[in-house]
């Protein structure tokens, strides 16, 4: 369980998050972090959540989001929503490090999903640019609802749970 204040540092995708609310401070009703994006860093690969909005507010830098298939860079002090069910990602691409207040509402476990994804990529257990590997996804995606855009959401579920009964929920 995240605790308020707490920083990860995922070493594979240069971020680093450091927790401001948490779902246990909010009644679940919000998890919002502090993420600071290295020159170059880039989450791994395009995603949707169909339980919770996301929302991305600027502090420093510039930061490129893909939020369907329209591109936009935030400068600070803008905000962009990416709302449930629509697949994004994000990168910088810029020559200096960006930092974001990042919102998921409501929280769900998603902040679990962090701390495992930042604890596997820095212990070499992800593909090289940091994804999850198949395995790891077939597990993750539907404990944590973050899934793949191109593979039905109702596939990745029936997948997810399947290996969760048999592995027990293991790396």
């Amino acid at each position: 369980m995240a605790k308020q204040s707490e920083t990860i540092i995922n070493t594979v995708t240069g971020e680093t998050l450091t927790f401001q609310k948490t779902a246990a401070m909010t009644g679940g009703e919000l998890l919002e972090f502090r993420l600071e994006l290295e020159p170059g860093s880039t989450v791994p690969m395009k995603h949707l959540h169909t339980k919770q909005d996301e929302i991305f507010e600027v502090i420093t830098g510039l930061v490129n989001v893909e939020i369907g298939k329209t591109r936009y860079v935030i400068k600070p002090g803008e905000k962009v929503l990416m709302n449930k069910g629509v697949p994004h990602r994000w990168w910088n691409d810029q020559g200096v490090t960006s930092a974001l207040t990042v919102s998921f509402q409501p929280a769900c476990n998603t902040e679990d999903f962090f701390v495992e994804m930042f604890r596997l990529a820095s212990a070499g257990k992800t593909k090289p640019n940091g994804a999850p590997t198949f395995l790891q996804a077939a597990r993750m995606c539907g404990r944590y609802n973050i899934y793949h855009p191109v593979i039905p959401v109702f596939l990745q579920k029936f997948v997810s749970s399947i290996f969760n009964l048999f592995q027990g929920g293991r790396n």
